[in-house]
């Protein structure tokens, strides 16, 4: 690709799209499993209550770590992949870049701070003030970690990316372990805190992943030919509009949630809970989203690695979209089948199982809209799909507002499942009609089949074991979850060989020849 620069060897496109693509899949895959194991102890130190506040904020975070990891890289680097360098006069894009972005995140770390009990009176608990101020903090470090992703991303470097994630996430992990653990058990502090030294440990993390990506750029930079642009109006829009876009895309989940944020207390004292009863109940039903952040590493991280190196080339299209389809749906099949196991196992009981179970279709769901959502990128159907998103976010609050007093939490989960099948259904549609590509209906046909026999096989198995065992410890159930882990893999394997479902041109195009 024209202006894709190489950093001391060739290599083809495809060899440099399943290079990044292994990169931020490993990547995203220990970060996830980093974030799902914190929210373990967190949980069990805390409380429901404790994850309740915790899941209050995380929103914010998770935004923030959004941007600086997928939504303004991705943007970055569409510009420079996109867009010719200009005379060395003018201004290096990643500096430029990063000045538009300091300018909004000094604006949003004021509107968090100046407007957090609005904020926290909208949550319906004003007590969350504190901890809303200081996860805007957050939008003030993430311009400058966010261009330097960017950069590393346009010129075809992601493993700076992925070691800076990796970092971040652990030296985030670690500290709030330790300081809920320590707020718990050694003072007399709000369980409310949880939420202040939670966002504090979040931005000690971004700090370092900044000083390690800023000594990066500077070793690498006499060795790289860094895009330059002149800054005009047309450059930022197309900026804004490309984090924008990537924005929702990436950060669906986390829009989804944001309506849970608003609505969901209220709504299940509505169903019939009190208030202490209805932020229990969310925090049991939050349990769902570590699960379902992890099993999306595989959306994520392809979407993100195919943007640079993309291009409309149907036969690298087909072949994303059928891993996808793939993995993302036997992600959500085997989590459906393990879940009774695994509840118990990560928050010690089995509350809340069912509505866990329907979440679990999320991760089908939301990793085939991101991948989707780059596809029609190709073709320049970017602004139009903010339309689109919009529309299901709204369905998400309507669909709450009829579910949730009706069914409680796993009404939510039903809210969440309807809203999300309507914008893929929409993205199915609008990608078929834009590039003509039709998905192998016997592809789909053969997956779905696999699938479903090795849900019977580890639903069966697990029933079969588990009678064994009258009270299983926690022990006993991480042993019977590795092994139906296991189970579910080599199944999917077998049927992977047997019914043949990657041809040759499938293997060629995936190994870079």
């Amino acid at each position: 690709m024209q202006n894709i620069i190489r950093t001391g060897f060739h290599m083809s496109q495809q060899a440099l799209w399943v290079r990044g693509a292994i990169f931020l899949t490993i990547a995203g895959f220990i970060s996830k499993v980093l974030g799902m194991i914190y929210r373990v102890p967190l949980q069990n130190m805390a409380g429901d209550e404790g994850l309740y506040i915790y899941q209050q904020i995380y929103p914010i975070l998770s935004v923030a770590l959004l941007l600086s990891i997928y939504s303004i890289p991705s943007a970055i680097s569409q510009i420079g992949s996109n867009r010719k360098s200009t005379a060395s006069n003018h201004v290096p894009h990643e500096w430029m870049v990063f000045s538009i972005l300091f300018g909004l995140g000094v604006a949003l770390f004021l509107g968090f701070y100046f407007f957090s009990d609005l904020f926290a009176q909208w949550m319906g608990d004003p007590n969350l003030n504190g901890s809303i101020q200081v996860a805007g903090a957050m939008f003030l470090l993430i311009p400058l970690s966010s261009t330097l992703r960017g950069v590393f991303q346009s010129v075809n470097l992601p493993q700076y990316i992925a070691i800076s994630q990796i970092i971040e996430q652990f030296i985030r992990v670690v500290l709030i372990i330790v300081m809920t653990y320590w707020i718990i058990q050694y003072t007399n502090l709000s369980v409310y805190q949880i939420g202040s030294y939670a966002a504090w440990s979040t931005i000690i993390g971004t700090m370092v992943a900044c000083i390690m990506l800023i000594g990066l750029y500077f070793w690498k930079r006499r060795t790289i030919k860094f895009h330059r642009f002149k800054l005009n109006r047309s450059l930022t829009q197309v900026l804004l509009i490309g984090v924008a876009i990537y924005s929702l895309i990436y950060m669906m989940h986390l829009v989804l949630q944001v309506v849970d944020v608003f609505t969901m207390v209220e709504l299940l004292q509505q169903f019939g809970f009190s208030f202490e009863e209805a932020k229990s109940m969310k925090g049991i039903f939050d349990r769902s989203h570590p699960i379902i952040q992890m099993g999306l590493v595989i959306g994520s991280s392809l979407a993100l690695a195919l943007i640079p190196t993309l291009g409309q080339n149907h036969l690298r299209m087909e072949l994303a979209f059928k891993w996808t389809f793939l993995l993302s749906l036997g992600a959500s099949i085997g989590l459906i089948a393990i879940m009774p196991l695994m509840n118990p196992l990560l928050f010690k009981t089995n509350d809340g199982t069912a509505a866990l179970q329907w979440m679990m279709l999320i991760v089908f769901l939301l990793s085939m809209i991101i991948m989707l959502s780059v596809f029609l990128q190709q073709y320049n159907y970017r602004l139009q799909q903010l339309k689109w998103i919009l529309i299901m976010i709204g369905i998400k609050y309507i669909l709450n507002l009829i579910l949730i007093p009706k069914f409680g939490i796993i009404g939510s989960s039903w809210a969440y499942i309807g809203a999300a099948a309507f914008l893929l259904c929409v993205f199915l549609w609008k990608w078929k009609v834009i590039s003509e590509i039709n998905a192998s209906i016997l592809f789909i046909i053969k997956s779905i089949f696999i699938l479903l026999v090795m849900w019977g096989v580890v639903t069966f198995t697990q029933s079969t074991l588990t009678d064994y065992v009258i009270e299983p410890s926690r022990l006993t159930l991480a042993i019977l979850t590795l092994i139906l882990c296991i189970l579910g893999v080599i199944i999917v394997g077998i049927g992977l060989f047997v019914l043949k479902l990657f041809n040759q041109q499938d293997l060629k195009e995936l190994k870079g020849n």
